[in-house]
């Protein structure tokens, strides 16, 4: 029976304590319109007819930024392959194609955890209804990118997030 207590105990304060993060977590979150420019300000980004753009901001100073926009898929490859970073050891050397699941990742995360914040990003939902669609990821301390190119129109969903360090 004590035993039975201190389990019960348990899962009652980690419920409480998960509660009362996730309420801090999304009460300091905001989202807010940003451009490529604004992230990569000092490189010679491709041009991209932007045509919406989301960033969620969490605490402490991270971000997710979710773009949709139509540009030349060959030159945004090799744009985020020669970005710079400081941090070479854990960043990727080019843009490597994937099977897409670190995106699905992320939108069952805004789903699950951050609800409020799905209709902002509806648009970038569409990935998975597209059947001709290609995934790409290019890791560049201090940003993660993650691409899914609509093989059929040359439409680009761009995920950004700043690296938890």
């Amino acid at each position: 029976m004590i035993e039975k207590s201190k389990t019960e105990i348990a899962d009652v304060s980690k419920k409480a304590w998960k509660k009362s993060v996730n309420f801090a977590f999304n009460s300091f979150s905001s989202t807010e319109t940003v451009s490529l420019n604004d992230i990569y300000f000092d490189e010679n980004i491709p041009v991209i007819n932007e045509i919406k753009s989301v960033q969620i901001n969490f605490p402490p100073n991270f971000y997710s930024c979710y773009f949709k926009y139509k540009s030349d898929k060959t030159e945004m490859i090799e744009f985020l392959s020669d970005l710079k970073t400081k941090q070479s050891d854990i960043s990727d050397t080019e843009t490597e194609k994937t099977d897409g699941s670190e995106l699905k990742k992320n939108l069952e995360f805004i789903e699950r955890e951050m609800p409020e914040f799905k209709k902002e990003i509806s648009f970038f939902y569409e990935i998975e209804n597209i059947k001709n669609i290609e995934f790409y990821r290019c890791n560049k301390y201090p940003n993660a990118n993650y691409l899914a190119i609509d093989i059929d129109n040359g439409i680009i969903y761009h995920l950004i997030e700043k690296y938890w360090d």
